[in-house]
């Protein structure tokens, strides 16, 4: 239980939040679907802000915050293809990298390996889905007189999946090269944010 600190439970109801938004949005309550989206959002800051700050990284935020980013990513991808704000060819893109990540890092830990650490393209490709898919959504219910902000949304999310995806590759790679090495379980120090 000792593991249960403030960010941890912060990333536990962010988890709580993605499911009330997914509810929210299929059934199309965009106002209070907005509203969880957004405290979602800076929950995902605030959780990895003050894990550093407290010095209160955990084995158990390791594994929480990156499966809480998934299942935001599945959710809101998922949510808006039904919705038809998103085509599901984008859904296909994004889920497939992280079926493919998923698999390696489960190889990974059947050797015994911890997982990569987060990289600056992943951040980097995490925070632009984070803004233009949820833009996609905005542009459709609150901007639907302008439909090239919709078009701009939908760019843009294809650019940052460039990303996700190259992300992806690089976690794989380093995946294997661990498998590969021998390295100790124990080489790479815990941290709040991985994945």
């Amino acid at each position: 239980m000792g593991q249960w600190n403030v960010p941890n439970l912060i990333t536990a109801g962010r988890i709580v939040l993605v499911v009330v938004f997914g509810v929210l949005l299929i059934a199309e309550q965009d106002a209070w679907a907005i509203a969880a989206l957004a405290v979602a959002g800076v929950s995902d800051w605030l959780d990895g802000f003050l894990a550093r700050r407290w010095n209160q990284r955990t084995e158990l935020g390791r594994i929480l915050d990156p499966a809480a980013d998934r299942i935001l990513t599945v959710v809101v991808v998922l949510g808006l293809a039904v919705r038809g704000i998103v085509p599901w060819w984008l859904v296909a893109i994004l889920l497939l990298r992280d079926v493919v990540v998923g698999i390696a890092l489960l190889a990974g830990k059947a050797r015994g390996k911890q997982p990569p650490q987060v990289t600056f393209v992943g951040k980097t490709a995490t925070a632009l889905l984070y803004v233009f898919l949820p833009l996609s959504y905005l542009a459709v219910v609150a901007f639907p007189a302008a439909p090239w902000l919709h078009t701009v949304a939908i760019i843009g999310a294809v650019a940052a999946s460039v990303l996700y995806w190259a992300s992806g590759i690089t976690y794989v790679r380093a995946s294997l090269a661990r498998a590969e090495s021998g390295a100790s379980p124990t080489d790479a120090q815990p941290r709040h944010r991985i994945g």
